[in-house]
């Protein structure tokens, strides 16, 4: 159902109102029936889900590419600087008798620090010096260090299925696991959680009587309308069959035209999507002056079905997506209760700011740390750092 959608019999339906909507034509005298209603308020609510995610959707692409733009190189510069900065502190940390004791503790504090900040930028340490520098300030290595966080997210997991009462072993998951391997993990998790969730449900439906019934008589329901639904498929296709049917047309353009729609059709019905072919039924219902008796109750039952269920996914996208990977480089946690939000141009110039201003403090340090002036510089940082978190040392 896209949000312009032109005539699909051309222009011979141009004069019978035929736009990109769903939504059903009353009649003279002739009230909406029940179904009808309802059928129109879920066409409304799906074109303004549409609308909506499409709207969303363009205010993310724009905020993400304000970012690629404008804060990722700065970010990627930033980086540049802490690594180049840390190589210049390294002397100090391997012989660190020119400070004092306690600003040694401080300078340790400040590199470990930054090495955590490239790790939160990069995902890891890739940079072998890095990795010793690492070593030396945590004395131990940043693998064993990696791994001992993994586990700990690890049983984190497996406690919080156990909670469930669900038994999951991710013994075999390793900190630097393919993509295949993390899916494949995440789909048995997935396939144990929904086996627990019918267990319980066949449990509970056994031990209850009246819920039985009632869940026996919703399955008849279903079953009932999944038979309606696909003999209304097979109806539908072949109705319009009779009218698309391109060897039926004298015309060359039309038939032209009709040999495309109807392999729209064809594709339609052999993916089972009702979607498309309840559009061009439409269409071609009011090309027949719009004789709405040809929507059964029955059928518009099994028709509004679908539409609920189309809505339900669409509000469920839209509340999703901006929780999609491609747009975590723009979404941060804000507010008293940590609601993320969308970081918009406003706020990218801030942090634009922000950043350059970081940028020009570690430009400046470095100057200075390549001087013979490094050790007063390292003192300058270690008062400053002292400064701003006297409960950590």
């Amino acid at each position: 159902m896209t949000d312009n959608q032109t005539s699909l019999f051309g222009n011979e339906c141009a004069g019978q109102g035929i736009s990109g909507e769903l939504a059903l034509r009353g009649q003279p005298n002739r009230p909406f029936t029940k179904g009808q209603r309802t059928f129109n308020r879920l066409v409304g609510k799906i074109e303004t889900l549409r609308a909506a995610l499409a709207r969303e959707t363009r205010r993310l692409d724009e905020a993400l590419a304000y970012w690629a733009q404008h804060l990722h190189p700065r970010q990627l510069r930033l980086t540049g600087l802490r690594k180049d900065i840390l190589r210049a502190l390294a002397p100090f940390i391997e012989h660190p008798r020119p400070l004092r004791k306690n600003e040694q503790k401080a300078l340790q504090a400040i590199v470990a620090d930054q090495l955590n900040a490239i790790v939160e930028t990069e995902g890891s340490l890739v940079d072998a010096d890095l990795r010793t520098l690492f070593e030396r300030v945590h004395r131990v290595s940043f693998d064993h260090a990696e791994r001992a966080q993994f586990e700990e997210a690890r049983s984190i997991m497996e406690e919080a299925f156990g909670e469930f009462g669900i038994d999951i072993d991710l013994s075999d998951l390793r900190p630097n696991a393919t993509e295949e391997g993390l899916a494949a993990k995440a789909a048995e998790m997935a396939e144990r959680v929904q086996k627990k969730f019918e267990a319980e449900a066949g449990a509970s439906t056994r031990s209850d009587r009246s819920k039985s019934k009632r869940q026996s008589a919703k399955e008849a329901r279903l079953q009932q309308a999944e038979e309606i639904r696909k003999k209304s498929l097979a109806t539908i296709y072949r109705q319009l069959a009779k009218v698309l049917h391109p060897d039926l047309e004298p015309d060359p353009e039309r038939k032209q035209r009709k040999s495309v729609l109807m392999q729209d059709l064809t594709t339609a019905y052999r993916n089972n999507d009702l979607h498309s072919l309840l559009r061009l039924e439409l269409a071609w219902i009011e090309r027949e002056e719009g004789d709405l008796e040809r929507l059964t109750d029955e059928k518009l039952a099994v028709y509004n079905q679908v539409l609920k269920e189309q809505t339900d996914e669409l509000q469920w996208e839209l509340d999703e997506l901006r929780y999609h990977p491609r747009y975590q480089p723009i979404i941060t946690e804000g507010g008293p209760f940590g609601i993320f939000r969308v970081l918009d141009q406003k706020d990218g110039s801030a942090e634009a700011w922000r950043l350059d201003h970081m940028i020009a403090q570690m430009e400046t340090m470095l100057r200075r740390m390549r001087t013979d002036k490094a050790l007063a510089e390292v003192r300058s940082a270690i008062q400053v750092f002292r400064a701003t978190n006297q409960g950590r040392l």
